[in-house]
């Protein structure tokens, strides 16, 4: 959550994958939709061993075998797909994903050699056999590939960890690799349940109020992604608890009303035009914030973005990262 003297860009995070995107495109052939019950899971084709999937929106996808050239079309696709199969079914991978601002798998990510930038021209000339796409996405793009006859799958953006799970497994029934995906999850879980054993003992009155600043409009508030991140540690969103949304503005009389124990520091700006130092720096010296205890303590704690951003099975790396800010003592 921006303060509200500082601009605020209006989009999410991972709306940034689709900025300067043209998705003028048009195809001469008329969309498909394979017909079948629109109930999700598999079934088998008929014939040919392949099998049935219905996304998110209750599109319904044939595939006659396990895909073979697969674009994921956000840096948490990236992420997660890059943890389900071996790198030469991915047929390329966003241009965000060598960006260690944002991605945690920038390493990984060197065995794939294609990027693409999220438009439909690029993604065509590939001739993929399926395309991953999350639901943020403008749903032009999906019915423009699915006219030159490319399969693309559109999941649930995930909200929470819950939900990431199920992102998890979603993807890794469409791509054939439900063990993997299943074992992705029993990691995820084994990570927090001992980030858990460990905060579960602090009590209710002892944890500490932690907001997030952010340069990119996608911090905390009712029903964001940092307010479970925060509550999967152990701590409270103090955004959410103040009874805000994740689109409001934090003035500086509701952040000295908050008191927050803890603020989390941005370390990424995808403008590249803010001087992020300066920023704490403006933040720490403003006179009329002194009071506000994460201040005065000097309780600023700079977390990567990548961790506190992501919707893939990453986002364990930020509930890591509050749990230590908030209790650097049990860890």
């Amino acid at each position: 959550m921006m303060l509200a003297t500082l601009a605020k860009p209006s989009c999410r995070l991972s709306m940034l994958v689709v900025l300067g995107v043209l998705l003028f495109f048009t195809g001469g052939c008329t969309g498909k939709n394979n017909t079948g019950s629109p109930q999700g899971g598999n079934g088998n084709i008929a014939g040919s061993g392949g099998y049935e999937i219905v996304d998110s929106t209750g599109y319904v996808l044939q595939l006659p075998q396990k895909p073979q050239k697969i674009v994921p079309l956000s840096v948490s696709t990236d992420e997660i797909l890059l943890a389900l199969v071996n790198p030469e079914r991915i047929a390329a991978l966003t241009h965000l994903v060598d960006d260690a601002g944002v991605s945690n798998v920038v390493e990984q990510a060197k065995v794939v050699p294609k990027r693409i930038r999220v438009h439909a021209e690029s993604i065509i000339a590939l001739q993929p056999d399926l395309v991953l796409m999350p639901d943020w996405l403008p749903p032009v793009l999906s019915q423009t590939l699915r006219e030159t006859g490319i399969p693309v799958y559109v999941y649930k953006t995930a909200a929470n960890v819950d939900e990431v799970k199920q992102s998890i497994i979603a993807l890794a029934r469409v791509v054939g690799e439900e063990q993997a995906g299943e074992r992705l999850v029993a990691e995820m879980e084994t990570q927090l349940a001992q980030i858990n054993e460990k905060t579960s003992t602090i009590p209710a009155d002892k944890r500490p109020v932690v907001i997030r600043f952010s340069l990119m409009g996608d911090s905390g508030g009712k029903g964001s992604t940092i307010e479970d991140i925060c509550r999967q540690a152990g701590a409270i969103e103090g955004v959410a608890a103040a009874g805000l949304n994740n689109d409001d503005l934090l003035s500086k009389e509701q952040l000295v009303r908050i008191n927050p124990d803890i603020i989390l520091l941005p370390v990424w700006d995808y403008t590249g035009k803010t001087d992020i130092q300066k920023f704490a720096e403006d933040v720490q010296n403003d006179p009329a914030l002194q009071i506000v205890k994460a201040i005065h303590n000097k309780k600023m704690i700079v977390v990567p973005d990548r961790h506190l951003t992501s919707t893939s099975q990453y986002i364990v790396y930020g509930v890591q990262a509050v749990a230590r800010a908030a209790y650097p003592q049990l860890f």
